[in-house]
């Protein structure tokens, strides 16, 4: 049977890589970051990583893997306009009836 070692609690992974706490907790939320969540359901939830996800943390750093692509905007076209009409007029209708539209 391998030994995969203790789980390491994001502060020390964070003083192990170098990396700032913050955005190992930022990656570990939105998926871009492996990880194991250690808890009851979803209310109390601690996230632990083994040694071999904090390798594969550190390699993908030195790669640039974990880093987002910003996106290309896109032209404006007319139903953007639209959509951005329709998008205000409910935002006003909201604000003043406080009921949403549907």
């Amino acid at each position: 049977m391998t030994d995969i070692g203790r789980p390491y609690t994001l502060p020390e992974v964070a003083a192990m890589t170098g990396l700032s706490l913050r955005s190992i907790e930022r990656g570990c939320r939105n998926g871009s970051i492996e990880h194991t969540p250690i808890g009851d359901g979803t209310e109390k939830q601690h996230r632990r990583m083994y040694p071999h996800q904090v390798q594969k943390l550190v390699e993908s750093r030195t790669k640039g893997a974990t880093r987002v692509a910003k996106p290309v905007p896109a032209l404006p076209s007319q139903d953007d306009d639209i959509a951005a009409a329709i998008a205000a007029s409910r935002k006003l209708h909201t604000r003043r009836t406080g009921l949403r539209a549907a």
